[in-house]
């Protein structure tokens, strides 16, 4: 009984360790922000090895041509890929959380995209973000936690958003396309999608069922 019930747990173990490993998964992929607002996804599927796949993201190790089997050009910065119908945005695009081939579902897509992250993701984000930004000038440069971005909903679950304003073209990576930032929402984006005049009280008066309103609202009248 003893070396029957050690058999299924190292097995049990090694299923658990296999599944943290991460698995390959086929992907297409928008190079630009332009193409992913106008659906020009690539026309050929890449592979991607994962180091994670959440409920909301997938981490990305390295993509891979499965033709060649070697590590594809064209798709080696995509501002965005698409798995099973869902589009992630990456945010090796960001001024504020640059985590290099970590990408984030999104969940409202227009001239504003939106992101609405679960609280699980925050240890992901912090974790990414170190490995990227390590031993930059000698330090260690974790998330700055002031940047704000994270929000209640109605149920008082804390959520981390992020948002990018696709008319924003403002990074370059060389040779590529301009694209836009995917930063966390922060109080002074929030006051200028809602407009000065009508933002009242403070941040946290703001849930993520009234943030997505706002955005949704914003997308209609462009």
């Amino acid at each position: 009984m003893k070396t029957t019930l050690f058999t299924f747990l190292l097995a049990l173990g090694f299923v658990v360790s296999s599944i943290a490993q991460g698995k390959d998964l086929k992907v297409r992929y928008y190079i630009s922000t332009d193409d992913y607002l106008a659906d020009r996804l690539s026309i050929e599927e890449v592979q991607i090895e994962t180091k994670d796949v959440g409920a909301d993201y997938i981490h990305v190790k390295s993509i891979i041509d499965p033709a060649t089997q070697k590590k594809s050009d064209d798709a080696a910065k995509p501002w965005a890929i698409q798995y099973e119908g869902k589009d992630y945005l990456n945010l090796r695009f960001s001024n504020g959380t640059v985590a290099k081939n970590l990408f984030i579902q999104v969940d409202l897509k227009g001239r504003f995209c939106l992101a609405v992250m679960d609280p699980s993701f925050t240890k992901v984000l912090d974790d990414a973000v170190h490995s990227s930004q390590m031993n930059i000038n000698g330090m260690n440069h974790p998330v700055d936690g002031t940047i704000g971005g994270n929000f209640l909903d109605e149920q008082g679950v804390e959520k981390l958003i992020f948002l990018t304003d696709t008319k924003d073209l403002s990074i370059v990576l060389p040779y590529k396309a301009k694209n836009s930032p995917i930063d966390l929402l922060s109080k002074s984006t929030l006051k200028w999608l809602v407009g000065k005049e009508n933002y009242t009280g403070s941040k946290k008066d703001y849930t993520v069922e009234d943030i997505i309103a706002i955005v949704e609202d914003l997308n209609r009248r462009q």
